[in-house]
């Protein structure tokens, strides 16, 4: 394994790790704070964060095959960046949410540019879910 690859794979898997208290801090506070659609919403999206983890560190185990998936994480986070962007425009986002965006976009920049860089597939192969395994 290239030392490139490595480092990249650690940095996937750290994000990945660290979904999973940002996901069960979501839910916690979807549960222990809110009602009705504010929890049902909240939840989902805390326990789709979880999701979005286990499925990275999933990719990392065979990088060549599954890398799509990370391809896809870090378009997700890149739709997110915008949509705080957006949000930023009016009132009431927080430094903590601008901050963590901020990181995201970092993430987003690494796992689709790094996916590219390190698996050699084109990204137009992984956007449509193709490696050069398939």
């Amino acid at each position: 394994m290239k030392k490139s690859t490595n480092i990249f794979n650690k940095i996937v898997l750290i994000a990945g790790i660290l979904n999973f208290p940002i996901g069960l801090g979501t839910v916690y506070q979807a549960v222990s704070t809110k009602t009705g659609e504010d929890l049902i919403h909240s939840a989902v999206v805390g326990l789709f964060i979880m999701f979005a983890g286990a499925a990275v560190i999933w990719a990392t185990k065979k990088l060549n095959t599954r890398a799509p998936l990370i391809v896809w994480n870090g378009l997700v986070r890149l739709i997110n960046v915008f949509i705080v962007a957006y949000a930023a425009l009016g009132d009431g986002v927080s430094q903590m949410t601008l901050t963590i965006t901020g990181m995201d976009l970092m993430l987003a920049i690494i796992f689709t540019i790094g996916t590219v860089k390190v698996t050699e597939i084109p990204f137009s192969k992984l956007i449509v879910g193709k490696t050069n395994d398939l």
